[in-house]
């Protein structure tokens, strides 16, 4: 079983209440949650949020939508994880951002597709980046997530869910996708700022399409480090 938890908070230092702020029309999240429906073998889509009260606004939205949502701590990330995946558990957790409005759905079947192929605990598109930000997902094992002691945990390690595995590579079984062109690593499909946001809502669609394709490797096989 693989469910889809989509990153989300109000509370952003430099863009506050972003994930509902409007793209092309609708609130930036809505475009995250169409992308990853385009996603097969996805059993289910939770948002993981937090408990803290700035995030009201945005469960209400969700309600209107009827998407399953999840309220965890807001600073230990790692922990809202954790929780959500012990309320809604499942073999995998494909990991997304609630900022990347131009999410492609071919970037989470491609890491989906590679576990099938592959034994692995976490299958990524940033070991090392060769996909622009914004176009990045994660697919993460449960069975060595959640046998990851929190105690054991930096701050960093705490806010940033996988962080852990990219720190202790040899500790775990990491598969690389990419995207058969590393110089989109210096791209930003992302929304940060409100800038950010005017910057991608005029990005002409051809650009976007360049920027988000996906060339399988030659071999068929993504790096395993």
């Amino acid at each position: 079983m693989i469910r889809a938890f989509v990153q989300a908070r109000m509370t952003s230092s430099r863009f506050p209440g972003k994930v509902l702020a409007p793209f092309r029309g609708v609130p930036l999240i809505r475009h995250v949650l169409r992308a990853v429906q385009g996603v097969s073998r996805l059993d289910s889509i939770v948002v993981a949020t937090s408990t803290d009260e700035a995030d009201d606004p945005l469960v209400a939205y969700l309600d209107t939508l009827s998407v399953t949502v999840f309220r965890g701590p807001l600073a230990n990330v790692f922990e809202r994880f954790r929780l959500c995946a012990l309320q809604f558990p499942c073999e995998w957790i494909l990991r997304v951002n609630a900022d990347s409005p131009l999410w492609s759905a071919h970037v989470g079947q491609a890491v989906i597709d590679r576990a099938s192929a592959e034994d692995c605990d976490l299958v990524t598109t940033i070991f090392p980046r060769t996909f622009p930000q914004g176009q990045n997902a994660e697919l993460i094992r449960v069975s060595a997530f959640t046998a990851i002691d929190p105690a054991t945990l930096s701050p960093h390690e705490q806010e940033h869910v996988t962080q852990v595995y990219y720190r202790h590579p040899t500790r775990y079984r990491i598969v690389n996708v990419e995207s058969g062109k590393a110089e989109l690593a210096t791209c930003s499909l992302a929304v940060d700022t409100i800038d950010d946001l005017r910057r991608l809502e005029n990005l002409p669609d051809g650009e976007i399409a360049l920027t988000s394709s996906y060339d399988a490797p030659a071999d068929g096989k993504a790096k395993v480090r």
